[in-house]
């Protein structure tokens, strides 16, 4: 049961960020991405418990596809991946399934007055195009590929970095972690977005648990450090290969925060050697 609500939970907080991702009413949008956020916290409310308990979850679930027409589409997609969740939660008077359900109740409301929405959605069209840009085949060959890459990369670092800072009892060490996640969550915004306006949008593959458990911290920041520094070298062989002034400025802009990324982990690694 436990296992079953943590996948369940885990579906419905992509489904909602996804969807924040794909429509293109930025306030709506924006709205459905707060949403989205609540759910994290649902889903790391249970992992803290599960912890606590020594009870078996994992970040392991089926693969997710978008497939809306419209913004109320939409709505109802993220209405039927709530209810799955609020079935599974008992009235029992347990302080986080009551404050689940009401948050749930709250969000379907607020999706349901959505329904009537008729705005499409574009965001899997592959029309492979940006607005106002003129990207050459070549520079567009690249940046396909990296958002594809680096979206699946991102969503990735998020799970494994909320599944360490579980395992840790270090104040500093749980800060970094966290810092982590939200400067993921940024980039994957960041990627996602781009990648819905090109009509390219989709929810990342699942991460195994191989990727996100590990039976040493120290070699696990180790090898978190060659990883950001990949994804550093991404980033600058895509900053020169895209002939456009203004995204070469904004993957300079991520390339630099992998730098302090790095920073972070080499201190996290320092704490616990």
């Amino acid at each position: 049961m436990a296992k079953r609500l943590f996948t369940t939970v885990h579906e419905g907080w992509l489904k909602l960020l996804f969807a924040s991702f794909a429509v293109e009413d930025r306030g709506w949008g924006e709205r459905l991405y707060d949403h989205s956020e609540i759910l994290y916290r649902h889903l790391r409310f249970l992992e803290t418990i599960f912890v606590q308990k020594g009870i078996e979850y994992s970040y392991e679930r089926p693969a997710i596809e978008l497939d809306f027409r419209t913004e109320g589409e939409a709505a109802r997609f993220c209405d039927e991946a709530l209810g799955r969740i609020e079935s599974q939660l008992s009235h029992s008077g347990d302080p986080l399934a009551s404050r689940m359900l009401h948050d749930l109740a709250y969000i379907r409301s607020e999706l349901e007055a959505s329904f009537g929405r008729e705005a499409e959605v574009t965001a899997f069209n592959k029309s492979l195009t940006l607005e106002g840009k003129a990207l050459e085949k070549a520079s567009l060959d690249a940046l396909v590929l990296f958002l594809f890459e680096e979206s699946y990369k991102e969503y990735e670092l998020i799970v494994i970095y909320s599944y360490a800072q579980t395992t840790v009892d270090d104040k500093r060490l749980t800060e970094i972690f966290q810092i982590l996640i939200d400067e993921s969550k940024f980039h994957l915004k960041s990627f996602a977005r781009m990648m819905a306006q090109m009509g390219i949008l989709a929810v990342p593959r699942m991460v195994t648990q191989e990727i996100y458990r590990f039976d040493s911290l120290e070699r696990f920041l180790k090898e978190g450090i060659e990883e950001e520094k990949g994804a550093k070298e991404q980033c600058r062989a895509l900053a020169e290969a895209v002939n456009d002034e203004e995204l070469r400025r904004f993957f300079d802009f991520i390339n630099y925060q992998e730098d302090y990324h790095i920073t972070l982990m080499h201190e996290a690694l320092e704490r616990i050697s």
